[in-house]
């Protein structure tokens, strides 16, 4: 008897811990360790950072819930046939309706968590996972972790192989592009300014030396505010003096609004013409799509350097999402 109790409370105990057959352990980007069924046929992404992943390693058909960011983008919608057909659960990361994720019974839930300022509540985060549901929260804050995250995605749906020909080829694509820049001196790279969606909103130094306009070989004049993104006045943005000036693909606002803007005269960028709006299409800081955009900025900080963009993105879109690109192509 007292055998049987010992046999018992072993298998209690390596089932506890994720080991038995029927689950697996998963550690996230804020190193959760999460128990994630051997097979997931269901599941709520609430994130878009993951959603083109899980299409790329053809996984879209378990995806029974999104949040209304996935459902309005342009992009996915155009990518994913029948988006349309997925039912909403969330407005935002802040606002999700935790009843209609119940009612679809899944088997994980993707997120963002508390660590990002637009993630997750850690309060809805203790909710989640009172109901024993399996929730993964991938915080993306640079290059590294968004392999990582293809990766993990790969072990979830048991696409290793898919998973790694994608990070593999992100990781040539980022080769090249450091290759390129370091050909410039670093006393010679530019001076440059992400601007998000209205002119006085600039991308801070929130990712560091992970942030595209470093990767792509430039410096990021606004690295000094520690923020994802932040509101500051024209006169300190006339202070920085920028020589290039990017403007995010989704912002309501044109280069030429800038251009054409005397507040902004006094600018090199604007006094040189260096004002440029990344494509809609490659928009996607830390999907499959942020190497493409790193190899577009560093085609508009040095064109010197004949970096091929739209090649590179015209290959990247017939391989993995198996359409054109069909956006701008200056």
């Amino acid at each position: 008897m007292n055998f049987i109790l010992k046999i018992l409370f072993l298998l209690s105990f390596f089932s506890n811990l994720g080991f038995s057959k029927d689950y697996r352990l998963i550690i996230d980007t804020e190193g959760r360790k999460v128990k994630v069924p051997q097979k997931v046929e269901r599941i709520v992404v609430l994130t878009g950072t993951c959603i083109e992943t899980i299409y790329i390693l053809g996984e879209i058909n378990k995806v029974v819930g999104i949040s209304k960011p996935i459902a309005d983008s342009p992009f996915i919608s155009k990518l994913i046939k029948d988006l349309k057909k997925i039912p909403v659960v969330a407005q935002d990361l802040r606002n999700v309706d935790l009843e209609k994720i119940l009612a679809l019974k899944p088997d994980l839930i993707i997120g963002i968590g508390p660590e990002h300022p637009y993630g997750m509540s850690a309060e809805l985060v203790k909710r989640i996972e009172n109901f024993n549901l399996p929730l993964i929260l991938l915080n993306l804050e640079n290059l590294n972790e968004n392999y990582y995250s293809i990766e993990l995605l790969g072990q979830i749906f048991n696409q290793e192989r898919k998973a790694k020909e994608l990070v593999n080829y992100m990781k040539s694509i980022e080769k090249e592009i450091v290759f390129k820049v370091s050909q410039i001196p670093i006393e010679k790279r530019v001076k440059a300014l992400m601007l998000s969606q209205k002119p006085t909103l600039v991308l801070g130094g929130y990712w560091k030396n992970q942030d595209p306009i470093f990767m792509a070989g430039g410096f990021n004049v606004a690295f000094e505010i520690k923020d994802f993104v932040a509101e500051v006045s024209i006169e300190r943005i006339i202070a920085w003096n920028p020589e290039v000036i990017t403007i995010v693909g989704s912002a309501p606002y044109e280069p030429k609004d800038l251009l054409n803007n005397p507040l902004w005269k006094n600018i090199k960028a604007v006094r040189e013409g260096k004002v440029y709006k990344y494509p809609l299409q490659i928009t996607g800081l830390f999907t499959p799509r942020v190497v493409l955009l790193l190899a577009w900025h560093a085609s508009k900080f040095y064109p010197e350097l004949k970096l091929d963009w739209i090649k590179i993105t015209d290959n990247f879109f017939k391989k993995f999402y198996g359409i054109s690109y069909d956006g701008p192509r200056n």
